[in-house]
């Protein structure tokens, strides 16, 4: 994860953090009062996220799950996620998610767990990276949520194997395997507005940089106005170009993400 959407995880996890303490003081550990408070904030943070989220029905890749392989190049492999993928799983998400670091560190032996709950859902569809050569897993990539639309890809790389190439052929590939099963077009990829080389990535794939969107940690209106007053510094020459070409204030930039679109066949 790169510079700005990690400060605005950091900033979310003491803001949740302050709120869950405030919920359970003078609770005793342990209670079921406690626990009742905790899982109300909490209930009440998702459901706030949330709320204008429109479901349509999920696309049944249940076939392409049992494949052996998804599709392939020389270079690499995409394998549909299983169970014995998990160890790896994490072993990339803790490179990028404070979250994950913490779960790991409170909590052993939920590795399989989250592969199951993040990947394996009926709504999602997601296959390791392979190198075609070693068979080594460098990464993942799939469909977060197939009952939003546009679709949204989510690709993270073992931070060993990024800027390899990996990413782009990767995506190239699983969009078109994609596409060709279910006949839809278009896709949505969110990019950090301070992570250059993907967004370079996603450009010379063809994509479509079509606005501002709300990241993965941002999302009620208050809290990025703070974010924004608080980190005005953050603005570089990068960002003031993009605001320029989106045709908005630079500093919308701290507290949203670019929201690139691509066309298949890639």
């Amino acid at each position: 994860m790169f510079g700005i959407q990690q400060k605005a995880q950091q900033e979310q996890a003491k803001e949740t953090h302050a709120k869950l303490e405030a919920a359970v003081k003078g609770l005793e550990p342990g209670s079921p009062e406690r626990e009742a408070a905790l899982k109300k904030v909490l209930d009440d943070m998702v459901a706030a996220a949330g709320k204008n989220t429109e479901l349509c029905p999920a696309w049944d890749f249940s076939a392409e799950k049992e494949r052996t392989v998804f599709t392939r190049d020389d270079t690499v492999i995409l394998r549909p996620v299983i169970k014995s993928d998990a160890d790896f799983y994490v072993s990339v998400k803790v490179q990028y998610s404070l979250m994950y670091r913490g779960i790991v560190r409170l909590k052993q032996n939920l590795n399989e767990g989250l592969l199951l709950t993040d990947l394996c859902q009926p709504e999602t569809f997601f296959c390791v990276i392979l190198d075609a050569d070693s068979g080594t897993s460098v990464g993942y990539i799939g469909l977060k949520d197939t009952r939003i639309e546009p679709w949204e890809i989510g690709i993270e790389l073992d931070g060993q194997y990024t800027q390899k190439g990996y990413g782009s052929r990767s995506i190239r590939l699983f969009l078109n395997e994609v596409h060709r099963i279910t006949g839809n077009p278009e896709y949505q990829a969110r990019v950090d507005t301070a992570n250059i080389p993907s967004q370079k990535c996603f450009e010379k794939l063809g994509a479509r940089l079509a606005g501002l969107c709300d990241g993965p940690f941002l999302k009620m209106p208050d809290e990025k106005k703070r974010f924004e007053n608080r980190h005005v510094d953050l603005i570089d020459d990068n960002m003031r170009k993009l605001a320029q070409r989106l045709e908005v204030e630079p500093r919308k930039l701290l507290s949203h993400v670019l929201d690139y679109r691509l066309t298949c066949p890639l």
